[in-house]
């Protein structure tokens, strides 16, 4: 029997996909809505794959995969998102995940890459040949991130030191989509924290 755990803060969300996922055999499912409390659900018992929403509070999807590859590393993580996928293709290259997911993916591609997973298999679409071929050609002379300029701009507000709810009133979005942006660019920089994300920033001289 494989147990699956299943973490997503929206309930709705996080009831519609345990029951997208009830024609698995031979699987138990769980599910989560507080990222927090994912690791001390580990210790009480045992997951051998994480379904996890990339967009999440206290702990983001991105930061809690670490907490568990550092906890369990051989556990298997599938993120899952309403953005896009290539924006998290880096992970999948680190190994830092196992898998990911689009919101929109039809029950079948959820199904089929949660058994490749299982499998020791990676399900991917089309354009990830594009992103490794375009990864592998770039000379490390020549690898150096391009940051939209509504990226730049997050990244000042956050060196100025405000808060996700302030940037989002700044820019005109909203705090989630604010959310959405730090966690692309934890992902583009290889960073893991605003502070690593600064420095970052200000070593290639994005910001002042």
């Amino acid at each position: 029997m494989i147990d699956i755990l299943i973490v997503d803060d929206h309930p709705v969300v996080l009831d519609g996909t345990k029951t997208l996922l009830q024609d698995l055999t031979n699987v138990r499912i769980d599910t989560e809505q507080d990222s927090a409390s994912v690791l001390s659900r580990m210790d009480a018992q045992d997951f051998q794959l994480f379904l996890i929403d990339i967009n999440m509070k206290p702990l983001n999807g991105i930061q809690l995969s670490e907490m568990i590859k550092k906890k369990q590393p051989e556990a298997l993580i599938l993120l899952y998102t309403g953005y896009e996928l290539s924006d998290y293709y880096e992970l999948l290259i680190e190994k830092k995940v196992d898998g990911l997911l689009s919101k929109l993916a039809t029950k079948e591609q959820v199904i089929q890459t949660i058994q490749a997973a299982l499998r020791g298999e990676i399900l991917l679409a089309a354009d990830f040949l594009d992103f490794v071929h375009q990864r592998t050609n770039r000379s490390n002379a020549q690898q150096d991130v391009l940051l939209s300029d509504k990226e730049q701009e997050i990244l000042q507000l956050v060196a100025q030191g405000c808060t996700n709810k302030a940037i989002a009133s700044a820019i005109g979005v909203t705090q989630r989509t604010v959310e959405n942006y730090l966690s692309k660019l934890f992902v583009k920089l290889n960073v893991e924290s605003r502070a690593e994300a600064v420095i970052v920033a200000k070593e290639k001289a994005w910001i002042n």
